[in-house]
């Protein structure tokens, strides 16, 4: 399980590196911004403000495509 912060991983860019590994890792890290993205869309305010995030950020945050970093 993965907590979600503003600091999960999920949400920074990494830098990119051309190689096999990579190629593979990319649909699970767009698989973890999609999941963690989808919570963040179901959760109150109240809850938002325990993880450290606002109702805007988590709004915007949660309505990006998960292809995007």
């Amino acid at each position: 399980m993965v907590a979600i912060t503003k600091d999960a991983g999920a949400f920074v860019t990494t830098r990119r590196h051309h190689n096999t590994a990579n190629v593979m890792e990319l649909p699970r890290q767009w698989a973890k911004r999609y999941v963690l993205r989808q919570k963040l869309a179901m959760m109150d305010s109240h809850l938002l403000r325990d993880i450290g995030w606002d109702v805007y950020e988590a709004r915007i945050e949660a309505a990006k495509p998960f292809w995007k970093a």
